[in-house]
């Protein structure tokens, strides 16, 4: 007799994401069981008094972003399936010594991701930071913005964002040069980080946080940018934030744009400077495709099949 597979989802946003028709692939797997938002892991009852072979399907609402080291101690687990792309925020080293997968999911929020990194790139240009700034107010000499077309724009990793990013930047005309570790795309120019960095008029970062980028963009990298270009952060903690700050401050470049959590948009920083919210995935699209790829790979880790594994 088939032990019954036990999926504890722990999320505060299942029940709202998660239609009709998704609930019930889930519950012809195993018996689910939900969990918003408790003081504690240990506080689980259920994951701790279990006999069966069970799931964890993990949203990072749940933990604040940090996964508790005591899910690897709940028995009989087979898989920690993530609800994101990034695994930086669990200890997948640990979790393999454990002998437990981790599941990410891949590829969901590209168009939304490399949409957003273009909003930026517009705000930049049009220097609508300093005109918000300005409450609004029309003022031709500081407000003076740029026109992309023909301009160059560098993308520093070329994976399904940046190759995303590249294609609607060669759409409106720019100029599209790159330089990644290990990917080629012959319709886009492949240069040296150093000639990306000192010709770029638009740079745009859009390789995974890992040990292997961690440093590539050093402060003496930085400080190669030319005065008329811009940056455009959709990555996080590769790159000294700060000295692109005072770096626009003492126009030492045209302009910054990034995520930060609560950003103050345009009223934060002063200059052209654009502090937007964490919420380039946030799209109805990319969502839908979010939850429907965390309940397969959920199936799949019932199924015993880790396509998706990361550790």
């Amino acid at each position: 007799m088939t032990m019954l597979m036990n999926i504890f989802i722990l999320s505060p946003n299942y029940n709202r994401l998660a239609s009709k028709q998704i609930q019930a692939k889930l519950r012809d797997v195993g018996n689910v069981m939900v969990f918003s938002k408790p003081d504690s892991i240990q506080s689980l009852s259920p994951l701790w008094k279990g006999v069966e072979p069970c799931v964890i399907a993990l949203d990072p609402d749940f933990c604040y972003w940090k996964a508790p080291n005591e899910l690897f101690t709940i028995p009989h687990v087979k898989a920690i399936c993530l609800q994101t792309t990034s695994f930086s925020w669990i200890d997948t080293k640990r979790a393999a010594m454990k002998s437990i997968p981790v599941i990410n999911l891949r590829h969901w929020s590209t168009e939304a991701v490399a949409e957003w990194a273009m909003m930026l790139v517009f705000n930049l240009a049009r220097r609508v930071p300093i005109i918000a700034q300005n409450n609004w107010k029309e003022e031709c000499v500081t407000q003076q913005g740029i026109e992309l077309v023909g301009k160059t724009i560098g993308i520093i990793g070329l994976g399904h964002i940046g190759t995303r990013i590249a294609e609607i930047a060669k759409g409106i005309g720019m100029n599209v040069q790159y330089w990644s570790r290990k990917s080629r795309d012959q319709r886009f120019v492949y240069v040296s980080l150093p000639k990306l960095i000192k010709t770029s008029d638009v740079i745009v970062p859009a390789m995974s946080q890992n040990i292997h980028t961690q440093g590539i963009l050093s402060d003496k990298v930085l400080s190669m940018i030319q005065p008329s270009a811009m940056f455009i952060g959709i990555v996080h903690n590769i790159y000294n934030h700060d000295l692109l700050v005072n770096m626009v401050k003492h126009h030492k470049i045209f302009g910054y744009a990034f995520e930060e959590n609560g950003g103050g948009m345009f009223n934060k920083y002063k200059g052209n400077i654009l502090a937007g919210p964490a919420n380039a995935w946030v799209t109805k699209e990319a969502e839908e495709r979010n939850i429907e790829q965390w309940a397969q790979t959920i199936i799949d880790a019932a199924h015993g099949k880790f396509p998706q594994q990361v550790n």
